[in-house]
């Protein structure tokens, strides 16, 4: 029987900026070479069906290409993975064995053309999955020491990349530093300035428009707004808070709000002296921020005293001159609140549809008296019940069945982790018992892997 053969490649953006081995078009390259071969050894061998292109990291299965190749796979478009190397499949031990479950459930398999182990026999499984235990290894590693350099860079107040503020310039010598732009910087000032004066960004952002106080353009889709001359409540926001106009440094940002003592020191959040000079005040910046969480603690307050109002159609409803979905709004009359559903509105972009809003409780009737009819009909709500009952009973065959194929791998794991063990006793004082230490960190990070996914199901139920 031919094979119906999905190619599946994946570099790294170093490997397409060298364009070396790893490229693309090279992997291209030797799967087809070997799918020819192989027909020239066995007529009809297979035959390549589509390829499948992936530029993300093998750190997990959220790819575009993947997730597209594993539903060909599920609908019978192809019946075999191949790859040039198993790096290029997966990096993480226990996707890679949700992969190969996947593969059984749907009669498929996968080949590599650099390693070829033969999964069928335990000799052979047991290889593939020490490959890919120690790519798993050695992704872990890189990553925490990239991570590590980065907060080296960091800490010493240099920048590890991003966008340009308005004030800087980019250091042409040292793109890691920043250049005072002193026109710009003027206007920061002036930024703070009317900021503090006004108390909001929302009075704020009209007396910059009316002396001509610009943001920064960049050349990318996202900042469509600021390539446009427009302020917003959020590019402002964003420069206020930004202590880089401080000169200050800010490390670690995202994990701010996370418990520090439970972070590695590379991974807390910090603040240090940048390398760059500063341009407004620490003085200026932390007035401006206290004004800021002073308005984030009003509206916040204002929200939760806020009457909670259900739209049944936000989202669902489209306008049909547009596409745009329409969003559940009120507005308060003098004795009444008025419900309606409306646009989203963005900056810049003017709504030009002729239904610029619609009367919520019509159309809200409506959806109700059709979901009365449907719910009325002989036998319905006895199909919503099987419905639901059939869809727990596969979500529960398919979490048991996963479950039961982990703790298979966790006991092999374990008799591999004993017979390293006995590996490290026989060699101690030996130079190589260093490899073995690390083959024992690699086994244990693989054995927490499988653990932490053994979490109560979600159950996806559709009526």
């Amino acid at each position: 029987m031919q094979r119906k053969c999905g190619i599946y490649v994946r570099v790294s953006t170093e490997e397409q900026a060298q364009v070396l081995e790893g490229s693309i078009e090279s992997q291209k390259h030797r799967i087809n070479s070997f799918i020819e071969f192989k027909n020239a050894q066995e007529p009809g061998w297979g035959k390549a069906i589509e390829v499948y292109v992936d530029e993300l990291s093998a750190k997990d299965t959220r790819r575009p290409g993947f997730q597209k190749m594993m539903r060909d796979i599920r609908q019978g478009k192809i019946n075999l993975i191949l790859v040039t190397d198993l790096s290029r499949l997966s990096r993480n031990i226990l996707d890679f064995c949700l992969l190969l479950e996947d593969l059984r459930k749907n009669s498929a398999k996968f080949l590599s053309i650099k390693e070829q182990f033969d999964t069928s026999t335990p000799a052979g499984e047991m290889m593939v999955f020490n490959m890919i235990n120690l790519a798993q290894f050695e992704r872990k590693q890189t990553s925490e020491r990239v991570s590590m350099n980065f907060h080296a860079r960091a800490m010493r107040g240099l920048s590890n990349g991003g966008g340009l503020l308005l004030g800087f310039d980019k250091d042409p010598e040292n793109p890691a530093l920043f250049k005072v732009n002193e026109k710009e910087a003027a206007d920061v000032r002036e930024i703070f300035r009317v900021f503090l004066e006004q108390g909001s960004c929302r009075k704020t952002i009209p007396v910059l428009n009316e002396f001509g106080i610009l943001p920064k353009k960049r050349l990318n889709r996202n900042y469509r707004v600021a390539n446009q001359g427009m302020w917003t409540r959020q590019n402002l926001l964003n420069l206020l808070r930004n202590p880089s106009y401080a000169g200050l440094r800010e490390v670690n940002r995202m994990n701010k709000g996370k418990p520090q003592e439970e972070l590695k020191p590379w991974q807390q959040h910090q603040m240090v002296k940048a390398a760059w000079p500063a341009i407004v005040s620490e003085e200026t910046f932390h007035q401006a921020k206290l004004v800021l969480d002073d308005a984030r603690l009003i509206q916040c307050q204002r929200l939760a005293k806020k009457a909670t109002r259900i739209f049944l159609g936000t989202g669902v409803l489209k306008c049909d001159e547009c596409g745009a979905p329409y969003l559940g709004a009120a507005s308060h009359g003098k004795n009444l609140v008025h419900r309606y559903y409306v646009h989203r509105k963005l900056t810049g972009i003017p709504i030009t549809c002729k239904n610029k809003r619609i009367p919520a409780e019509g159309i809200e009737n409506d959806i109700a008296r059709h979901i009365a009819e449907v719910l009325a009909r002989d036998g319905m709500l006895d199909q919503i019940e099987g419905n639901i009952d059939r869809n727990i009973k596969e979500a529960i065959s398919d979490y048991v069945e996963q479950k039961n194929f982990l703790k298979g791998k966790l006991e092999g794991l374990d008799k591999e982790i004993a017979e390293v063990f006995d590996l490290h006793r026989q060699m101690a004082g030996t130079p190589g018992v260093e490899l073995v230490r690390e083959k024992l960190a690699a086994l244990a990070s693989q054995k927490t892997g499988p653990r932490s996914a053994d979490k109560t199901p979600y159950f996806p139920i559709s009526i």
